[in-house]
């Protein structure tokens, strides 16, 4: 019985586990991808910043082309933001969490079961000790009831079956 709670508690230990290598590995996917973004934004901002400058040194040239490479840096930039976002974990979480779900349910069983267990011994207990506190008080009523009527009952029995074998 201990024994299955323990087993119980191992499992809903590794499926915890198993949970939460597997949100660890989205949540890295996602911070690197966010890095990412980050970078290209980073990219975006110094072309924008050199876009700045030409615009004032010159009137068209240069200047338009540093912005569409700019303006094409955010775009992907916000594109990858997006795709970190909504990256979730895959069906395996299903069967991660459905293990976590019977390790907790076995769990449960196992801690009713020792209750019962525990509560069946409290009560026998609780007996042994009415029975102590019974002979101390009346410890001739305690005798007959404990040691005189079965004896008794066996000698009837004993007479009654040497009677029958005659």
């Amino acid at each position: 019985m201990i024994d299955d709670f323990v087993r119980d508690l191992h499992h809903l230990q590794k499926a915890d586990s198993l949970i939460g290598k597997i949100w660890l590995k989205v949540l890295a996917c996602q911070f690197g991808l966010f890095v990412f973004a980050g970078l290209i934004a980073v990219f975006g901002l110094g072309m924008t910043n050199v876009a700045g400058f030409y615009a004032l040194q010159a009137s068209l040239g240069p200047v338009w082309a540093a912005v569409v490479v700019a303006m094409a840096d955010f775009v992907l930039a916000a594109i990858v933001i997006l795709v970190a976002r909504n990256s979730q974990p895959g069906p395996e979480i299903e069967l991660a969490l459905d293990a976590r779900k019977t390790a907790i349910e076995a769990i449960q069983a196992s801690a009713r079961d020792l209750k019962v267990t525990i509560d069946a011994f409290g009560q026998e207990i609780r007996d042994a000790k009415d029975t102590i506190a019974g002979f101390v008080q009346n410890p001739l009523d305690a005798a007959v009831q404990n040691l005189l009527i079965p004896a008794a009952t066996s000698i009837i029995k004993g007479l009654s079956s040497k009677k029958d074998q005659a």
